[in-house]
């Protein structure tokens, strides 16, 4: 029995021999690339093509008429049972039954590898940035979904055979440092016994308080005081930092998400290279010192036009030149954030993707006109923005957190409704998109949660699995199942959606849409649980029984794969 990727093979190969024949005698012709997609019912067969439509123009005819040519002309393999013209000149491909069914076995052998592209050392390194959150207090719900998506979608990539690197950008540099040093320091005082009272600007959360006891147990309060102010702020800056990004890193271990390098912002500053960059744009002549317009809907007479130094992005696609420098030439954020940008390419990365949050959607187009002009490389980098997420608990919204002091941190969320729940129902839906998570759905155990339906379907597999061998049903060789007897609906629309997995992999991949997995698994599990209420597995049939015992094998297999691509475990018992 063939396997479903082979027929696929098979059905363009024929279709391809029949365009080059049809095409022959036109001189200079090439015929297109087939290109073959699962139809979306079955109504309309299994597979179509659009192979006739491009060639309406060189034979001037129509696609209708090109299409019935074509089909004169194809040699069909054995597993097709009728092909026919719909619509404005598609070729709509019905096979036999069971003709795919084959997957089940390859899938099986494969195992965990089933969907896997091997990694190509020569392909293009990809960087991946992602949370890249200030490290001025604890990751936040709306961090929590960046840092799902960045971590997902890393998984999927190296699934699908790219080379990459992940990164998180530590802005450990500016002026939230120093508010960030000033509140430890407040809060030591206080923690001394002096009467405190926080200005507005200083970080309110406890966390602050725990920062400052930490800091404390390797730092003399008295040799604190004997510091000069500009010292004192300089050593707290550095170490609350370190005491946040050791949070944060413990956060994400939570969710279990890593990097390959946390870039630091200050040792690009420390290394001179933010400066570097900036004289190098004054030698190609692409700064100059200027005013910008005033911002829109704020009234001129209000504006005061302070001259900076500038940066001629509307060269390279953007709306309005851009500040490097201030007027006493202290570098800006946007300097900083594309020496990084040149830094990632000069390291050897061709292809860079972002993941920020929706309210750096300004920015794109300034990072993107600005990495034009200094490497040449277009739209890059890529940039997903992520939407909001309304966390809820019975459909009220939850109250921020004390210990945060203004939000609902990661770790609070993941502490209580676990990893693989945050993990799935982050991923349900597009990042352009705001996500209403509540935490009593989170904690169902029931088809209301996503994860729960999912994970029920794989574990159920494994519960029937296990009765089948408490009743000593004999599985046998794998080669040796005949599993043409799997003709139902059901069953067909399983075989079906097994067998699209790599190719929703590959799709998922070059969209960057990581969504479309959790998508796919629902589905699948949607399939599987339509199956298991409709027919029995284990039957009287040992043929039947057979088939349908690697049918579920198969099954569990690729939901647990798709598990892991989102980084969710598969429970065997639930």
């Amino acid at each position: 029995m063939a396997t479903g990727g082979i027929v696929k093979q098979a059905l363009e190969q024929a279709l391809q021999q029949a365009l080059d024949l049809l095409l022959k005698d036109i001189e200079g012709a090439e015929s297109p690339e087939v290109q073959l997609t699962r139809t979306k019912s079955r109504e309309h067969g299994d597979y179509a093509t659009n192979a006739a439509m491009p060639l309406a123009r060189l034979l001037k005819r129509s696609p209708q008429q090109i299409a019935a040519s074509i089909l004169e002309l194809v040699i069909w393999p054995d597993a097709v049972e009728s092909a026919e013209i719909a619509g404005p000149g598609f070729i709509n491909i019905r096979l036999k039954q069971a003709s795919e069914a084959g997957v089940l076995k390859t899938i099986l052998i494969a195992g965990d590898d089933y969907g896997r592209v091997p990694l190509d050392e020569k392909a293009e390194k990809v960087n991946l940035e992602f949370v890249s959150a200030n490290p001025t207090g604890p990751m936040h719900v709306g961090h929590a979904r960046g840092a799902v998506v960045g971590d997902v979608l890393g998984r999927l990539l190296a699934m699908c055979g790219r080379n990459v690197h992940r990164e998180y950008y530590i802005n450990d540099a500016g002026a939230q440092i120093g508010v960030l040093a000033e509140s430890v320091w407040l809060r030591m005082r206080e923690l001394q016994g002096e009467t405190i009272e926080l200005p507005e600007s200083a970080y309110p959360g406890d966390y602050v308080i725990e920062i400052a006891k930490e800091i404390l147990e390797h730092i003399d309060f008295h040799a604190l005081i004997a510091m000069d102010d500009e010292a004192r702020t300089a050593l707290l800056g550095r170490e609350s930092v370190a005491a946040n990004m050791a949070m944060i890193r413990e956060d994400l271990g939570a969710l279990n998400i890593a990097f390959d390098l946390y870039f630091s912002e200050s040792g690009l500053h420390d290394s001179g290279r933010v400066l570097e960059l900036i004289e190098k744009l004054k030698a190609d002549g692409i700064v100059y010192p200027g005013t910008l317009p005033p911002p829109k809907g704020k009234e001129v007479t209000d504006y005061q036009p302070v001259e900076q130094l500038l940066f001629r992005t509307t060269d390279f696609g953007d709306d309005v030149d851009r500040p490097l420098a201030k007027q006493d030439g202290t570098p800006t954020y946007f300097a900083a954030d594309i020496a990084y940008h040149v830094d990632k390419f000069q390291r050897g990365f061709g292809r860079m993707i972002d993941v920020w949050g929706a309210d750096h959607g300004g920015y794109v187009t300034r990072v993107q006109a600005a990495m034009k002009a200094l490497t040449g490389l277009e739209a890059q980098p890529d940039v997903l923005l992520v939407q909001m997420v309304n966390l809820t608990r019975d459909g009220k919204p939850v109250r921020m957190s004390k210990r945060a002091g203004t939000f609902v941190t990661l770790r609070e969320v993941v502490d209580e409704v676990g990893a693989d729940a945050v993990r799935f129902n982050f991923m349900t839906r597009r990042v352009e998109s705001q996500l209403d998570f509540d935490l009593e759905v989170a904690k169902k155990k029931n088809d209301e949660n996503p994860v729960y339906y999912v994970q029920y379907a794989y574990a159920r597999v494994c519960a029937i699995l296990r009765k089948a061998e408490e009743e000593g049903v004999v599985f046998g060789d794998l080669q040796d199942v005949d599993v043409s007897v799997l003709t139902s609906h059901e069953e067909q629309r399983l075989i079906s959606h097994l067998l699209a997995y790599p190719e929703a992999l590959k799709s998922a991949a070059d969209k960057l849409e990581a969504y479309r997995i959790a998508t796919f698994t629902m589905r699948l599990a949607a399939d599987f649980h339509s199956f298991y209420h409709k027919h029995r597995v284990v039957t009287d049939d040992a043929t039947l029984t057979a088939a349908r015992l690697l049918l579920a094998k198969a099954v569990a297999q690729v939901i647990r794969n798709a598990l892991a691509v989102l980084g969710v475990s598969a429970p065997e018992r639930m």
